[in-house]
């Protein structure tokens, strides 16, 4: 299982729209270029690690075998959990922060708070951005976990190579031949 700095890299990943949103409202109001290339970056770089951190515990994190014996696909959360924290911005004249470092700061602070303490960094808008799907399964002893995978899931009652991110949360290993 992954430590819990890499689990706060993860976290600090699912911020990653936000930020975009914030450069794109300073492109949109022709502010220059120093006003959005700094939000930009941050959120590329965001980007970036959380697929290479999916991809580090895909390949070298211990690897557990799952039973699926029921499955139901879960993305749906994914937008649920992006338009919760983007749609009071939306709402807002202006998202750019200009001059108000400190609000900005507190609100990244706050949802980046929020998401970590309750582990919501599984439905991180960016992992199904870089192709990642997320499942409620049930595995064969009747337990309830949530996996994610690159690939989607087709049958029942099916072994799957996993790594445990969290309790109750799985990702499918990079090699796994029965997901995808």
């Amino acid at each position: 299982m992954p430590n819990g700095f890499a689990k706060l890299l993860l976290v600090a990943t699912s911020l990653s729209p936000l930020l975009g949103a914030v450069a794109v409202n300073n492109i949109a109001l022709n502010r220059p270029w120093t006003s959005w290339v700094p939000w930009m970056g941050v959120g590329i770089f965001l980007i970036v690690l959380c697929f290479l951190l999916l991809r580090y515990f895909e390949e070298v994190a211990q690897e557990e075998k799952i039973s699926i014996v029921e499955f139901e696909r879960n993305d749906k959360d994914v937008l649920a959990f992006l338009l919760a924290y983007l749609l009071p911005f939306l709402s807002s004249k202006s998202m750019d922060f200009q001059g108000q470092w400190l609000t900005g700061a507190y609100i990244l602070l706050i949802i980046f708070l929020v998401v970590s303490h309750t582990g919501a960094f599984h439905f991180n808008p960016v992992m199904a951005l870089v192709g990642y799907h997320f499942y409620g399964i049930r595995t064969k002893d009747g337990v309830s976990q949530l996996l994610i995978c690159r690939g989607t899931l087709k049958r029942l009652n099916q072994e799957v190579s996993t790594v445990r991110l969290a309790p109750n949360i799985y990702l499918t290993k990079k090699n796994s031949s029965n997901a995808g």
